[in-house]
């Protein structure tokens, strides 16, 4: 079995020449998938003059077309160097069909980079990678608090700054589930400090709002894919604020209404991945992903119960508000048991 955790590959995979011929960059931070894949693409930057050195696919048309992948990896370099096929945004795909015959044929002149979502462990396309000799998997799990830390000191000491220890708390506790959502707070708030040499509160203050709210929705996904160190984190974040148990027992309510209804298209014959596309309100980015994830786990009238248990929850939040943090982390932690026994 070959896996890495995303901290190991700036140690373990830097040069070029001795890259596995296939790697699959997966989890459930996305932003994470992209920052590594990027870090496996600039060792293929000195390859430029080569048109055909570094091949982008969208996942949509590998997954149409899974053939294209392995006529990719089989095209010879103009200048003899091997070349990068990255495969973007794999998330809700089924990439198997394209990536068996790669693993079953390595490529000799090529690197095929495949990201993907938070794949199960010891299934599909993440058991196949991991259990080849000469592949690799790459794990993005979602930042720590010691992670988040750890990048704001890298962006304050890159320009320069020092970072006071409360700066760095409060910083931390508005950063959300994203890395690179995170970067881009960290990296703003870094920059308004860079006159002084020194990031404090005021900064992060002046230019990064707290946007723990944007967590609810990753809360809420974590909790229907059955996620629960993931939910766990998050709800720890986000209880802190006395409107937030009411505000997460909201978006799943919302979230499990949308779900019932894309479930009962994937009963009349769509793919999970088509059905999202349809839903209203429409689902973006992550979460789009993450809800074609989650009818691969759900049926109709298990999502109905859910939204029975979030609508129960809700109620009792209002007859009972002082036991609102311990009424919503109850009902999201028994939904995201219920994924994971699934």
């Amino acid at each position: 079995m070959t896996s890495l955790r995303a901290s190991d590959v700036s140690r373990r995979l830097n040069d070029p020449a001795t890259l596995p011929p296939v790697i699959l960059v997966f989890g459930p931070d996305r932003g994470l998938v992209t920052e590594v894949t990027d870090a496996i693409s600039a060792l293929f930057q000195a390859n430029q003059d080569d048109p055909f050195s570094v091949v982008r696919l969208d996942a949509a048309t590998v997954s149409s077309d899974p053939a294209r992948l392995i006529d990719e990896a089989g095209t010879v370099s103009l200048f003899g160097e091997r070349r990068l096929i990255v495969v973007r945004d794999g998330g809700a795909r089924n990439l198997s069909p394209a990536v068996s015959p790669l693993l079953d044929q390595l490529p000799t002149d090529a690197v095929v980079v495949v990201e993907a979502g938070d794949l199960r462990r010891g299934t599909g396309l993440r058991k196949e990678v991991e259990d080849h000799r000469q592949a690799v998997a790459i794990y993005c799990p979602v930042d720590s608090e010691r992670d988040l830390e750890r990048m704001i000191d890298e962006e304050a000491q890159r320009l320069g700054l020092t970072v006071d220890t409360d700066a760095r708390a409060v910083l931390v506790d508005r950063l959300g589930a994203d890395r690179a959502a995170s970067r881009a707070e960290v990296l703003k708030a870094c920059l308004h400090a860079v006159d002084n040499g020194r990031l404090t509160v005021a900064d992060v203050d002046a230019v990064v709002g707290d946007i723990a709210l944007s967590q609810l929705g990753d809360a809420v996904d974590a909790a229907f894919l059955g996620q629960r160190e993931t939910l766990d984190r998050l709800l720890t974040r986000l209880l802190r604020q006395d409107s937030a148990a009411v505000q997460l027992l909201m978006a799943a309510q919302r979230m499990s209404h949308t779900l019932e209804l894309a479930a009962a298209a994937v009963a009349g014959g769509q793919s999970p991945s088509r059905a999202v596309e349809f839903v209203r309100p429409p689902l973006f980015g992550a979460h789009k992903d993450a809800a074609a994830r989650i009818l691969d786990r759900w049926t109709h009238a298990r999502l109905r119960a859910a939204s029975a248990a979030i609508a129960d929850a809700t109620f009792r939040t209002r007859t009972m508000p002082h036991l609102a943090a311990a009424v919503t982390r109850d009902v999201l932690y028994r939904i995201a048991s219920q994924a994971a026994a699934r």
